[in-house]
Order: structure tokens, then sequence, then C-alpha cells
């Protein structure tokens, strides 16, 4: 469902949206690009005080309110129109997204979502995920997989390109999109609901520590891959820093 120009469409599905119930404001969900810090920026600006959970506020169905997929709450969907909120989204730089996205969700195997996933990687593809295993190795191995078989780039939103998460060029719209590397832009940005001093220190903190160095895994041949995967993410948003 989708509302435009004072109209409801059905036949488009929105992105991910989530939305408090006092600030004027609605984040686009774009996983792997600071959306955990980002969805505790836009809890504490709707109540003035951090979550008590860090990783429970994107399950919680009273944290925040959710519009997600084609059938949508009518409820929340009246209080999204009534709310008229500015939308606003963040990017990150998709080589370093998509090694993030390998290091928690493949290599580290904490979401049990991905167990079928790094079975089936292991077992049929040799990617080598054992607590012997070379960081930077096992991602490459994983990007050359990812480049002959696209059903992650299809269909998960951690690994598909950040533009299909948002729903870049489709009739729904964004405000304000950000890079998560254009640390003062953010911090200029959050500091409009919050304050400069509180947006600086809510920037400093950490929502996902992880084990390894984003830079242990980088490569010229994890570039070139990475460039080729996401070359709708570079162009759209990174194009300026080829």
């Amino acid at each position: 469902m989708l509302f435009v120009d004072g109209k409801i469409h059905q036949a488009q599905e929105l992105p991910t949206i989530y939305f408090g119930g006092v600030q004027p404001l609605a984040y686009v969900l774009n996983p792997k690009a600071a959306c955990t810090l980002v969805l505790h920026f836009l809890f504490f600006a709707n109540h003035n005080y951090r979550y008590f959970d860090i990783a429970r506020i994107h399950s919680s169905k009273t944290a925040l309110f959710r519009l997600q997929g084609a059938e949508l709450d009518a409820r929340v969907l009246q209080r999204y129109f009534a709310l008229s909120p500015e939308r606003f989204t963040v990017v990150r730089d998709p080589l370093r997204r998509f090694v993030s996205g390998f290091n928690e969700k493949i290599l580290l195997g904490y979401d049990t979502d991905y167990l079928d996933i790094r079975d089936f990687i292991t077992v049929h593809h040799d990617v080598d995920l054992s607590p012997e295993a070379d960081p930077a190795r096992t991602c490459l191995a994983f990007a050359r997989w990812m480049a002959s078989d696209n059903r992650l780039l299809s269909n998960d939103p951690h690994f598909r390109p950040q533009s299909r998460n948002i729903k870049a060029g489709s009739r729904f719209s964004i405000d304000t999109v950000l890079r998560l590397e254009d640390r003062e832009a953010v911090v200029a940005f959050f500091a409009r609901w919050i304050g400069p001093e509180k947006a600086r220190w809510f920037t400093t903190l950490d929502f996902n520590v992880q084990k390894y160095s984003i830079d242990d895994f980088i490569s010229d041949e994890l570039r070139d891959i990475v460039r080729h995967l996401y070359a709708e993410d570079y162009e759209r948003f990174y194009a300026d820093r080829a």
C-alpha cells in the first residue's frame, strides 16, 4: 500500500518503516548500515532516554511503530499519515557493509536464521567456516559464491543492494539519505531532533561490536567482486567516491 498525492495505491509494497508516536520522523530500514544505532536514536528522539535492550528493539511490537510488507495495519498506517513524518535513511559504503554482514551473519554464526546457508555453502561450495578458518579467505570465498548464486543478492535485506531495501527510484520518496561515513552530516541530522550534545554522545556509543576489524577482510579481488555485485549502490550513493 502506498500513499501518493492524497491517494492510497495498492500496487506497490513499501520499504520497512519505523516511527515513534511523538516526533514527525520516520526511518526507512537499511540493515547493516548502523540500523541498530538509528533505531535507538529514533526511540531516544521520541522518549528522551535509551531503550533497555540493544537487539530487541528490532522486533519489539511496542518500542516503535512499524510498517512492513504489503499487508499493513490500518491503525499504524493512519498514525503514520497523521504524523506526516520526515522520512530518512542511512546508507553505507557497499564494501564495508558487505564485510560487516558476512562477519556477523555468516562467519560468526550468531544468527540462527543463517544456519542453513552456512551449512549449504560449507558443504557444497567449500567455504571454510571452521574455527581455524582465515577470515579474509573465507570472506572472499563467500563473495565468489554470491557472484555465482544471486539468491541472497535478490532476497536478503542484509546482502541485497541498499537501493532495493529503501525502494530507491520508486514512487515512495525519502526526504534525507545520510551516508554513514559522513559522520558530521549524521551528527547534524541527529542534532536537529535531540540537540548537538546528545547527538555527539549518541554517535559514540557501540551498539554492534564485532570480533574482527573490517579492514582485515579487504583485498583487491574482494573489492572488485563487491563493486560488481553492488554497482547500483555505488552509482546511486557513492558515485563521487568511485
